[in-house]
């Protein structure tokens, strides 16, 4: 029963995005670092904060056809698409979440070309997505197919060099450490910070 409600727990926190798994790795096509400014110096050693900005680019692997039609394997799966925007999915059966008082909550999955995310089964009926055909099911997945692009650029911006004297001005809904390498060989750790909560100078 415990090792149920630890796996239930991993798992929720993992599709919440709360999951701490340690020292990460990113990986990418490419990463340049397009601006870096110190946001604090120790004044006896000189060691610096720093504040990176890293363009990330990233070859996109969207999911094939036959792959989604694979899922299909699973009796629970299901062939969807959107009554309003056209779109495709395959829904198929996810881990339920347990919700801080205990509760269970079922969950399923819906698996697109290019992402996946888990929703509820009455959030699934107030949706506009309905059962499809294997036709026109695969006529969506294949006009989405067409409209990936090769590549998808991003920004994002890291906190490295002496993180401890920052730390707990950085925000606190994720103290993941990352570590990546650029395309200039620089080996860089550090924490991910979004633009809008980029730390002042310190």
């Amino acid at each position: 029963m415990f090792e149920q409600l630890l796996t239930a727990r991993i798992e929720g926190a993992i599709a919440s995005g709360t999951y701490d798994a340690g020292l990460e790795t990113l990986r990418a096509e490419s990463f340049i670092v397009t601006d870096r400014r110190a946001i604090y110096t120790h004044s006896a050693t000189g060691a610096e904060t720093r504040l990176l900005t890293i363009l990330q680019r990233e070859r996109n692997r969207p999911l094939i056809l036959d792959d989604a039609l694979g899922l299909l394997s699973d009796r629970r799966a299901v062939l969807l698409v959107n009554e309003r925007s056209g779109r495709a999915a395959v829904q198929v059966a996810a881990p339920s979440l347990m919700r801080d008082d205990g509760e269970i909550e079922p969950r399923v999955k819906l698996v697109r070309p290019m992402e996946s995310h888990s929703t509820s089964p009455k959030a699934m009926v107030e949706s506009h997505w309905i059962e499809a055909d294997h036709e026109p099911f695969s006529v969506a997945w294949r006009a989405e197919l067409k409209d990936v692009p090769e590549f998808t650029e991003s920004t994002i911006h890291v906190v490295a060099g002496l993180l401890l004297p920052s730390w707990k001005r950085l925000p606190k809904d994720s103290t993941r450490v990352y570590r990546l390498q650029t395309d200039t060989g620089e080996r860089i750790i550090g924490r991910k910070v979004s633009s809008a909560l980029v730390p002042p100078v310190i």
